[in-house]
């Protein structure tokens, strides 16, 4: 479960509180021909050119538009992704600017978010069928090589 819906599911925030801050969030991302510009992966001349054939396919997206029209590579795209990703805004960023949480009102929450994630990751994790448990292993001490000179 996201952050977010954590803190629609306990009622901290409303239904179009979480909407209206994943709205920002998609409206603040940084646009991969403006990345590719940034990256200097394309052309502000390809960059046009993809833009230019997505109007006439509104359906299709940047990235794969430009690997079509072999401007873009999907290794190029996948770094593009990962760098848009990593400046993306976060719900909880958005939230406290939004006003509708203080920052320790997010601290708070966020800190009882991972703990129950936490729990859950322990509670799905299943015992090695491979490697037995460390407590089992044998406690044999190790040789070790010495050398005679």
């Amino acid at each position: 479960m996201h952050f977010g819906l954590h803190l629609k599911k306990k009622e901290i925030i409303s239904a179009e509180q979480l909407v209206a801050a994943v709205e920002t969030q998609l409206k603040t991302l940084t646009r991969i021909g403006q990345l590719a510009l940034e990256e200097c992966i394309m052309s502000p001349r390809e960059v046009f050119d993809v833009l230019r054939a997505q109007s006439e396919s509104p359906n299709e997206r940047f990235g794969e538009l430009a690997i079509e029209m072999g401007v873009m590579t999907r290794d190029q795209l996948m770094r593009l992704l990962i760098i848009q990703a990593d400046r993306r805004r976060t719900i909880a960023e958005i939230l406290v600017a939004q006003g509708v949480l203080s920052e320790q009102q997010v601290a708070s929450e966020m800190g009882e978010y991972r703990r129950m994630l936490d729990k859950r990751r322990m509670g799905n994790v299943a015992p090695s069928k491979i490697a037995p448990p460390r407590w089992r292993r044998s406690r044999t001490p190790r040789m070790e090589f010495v050398s005679a000179v």
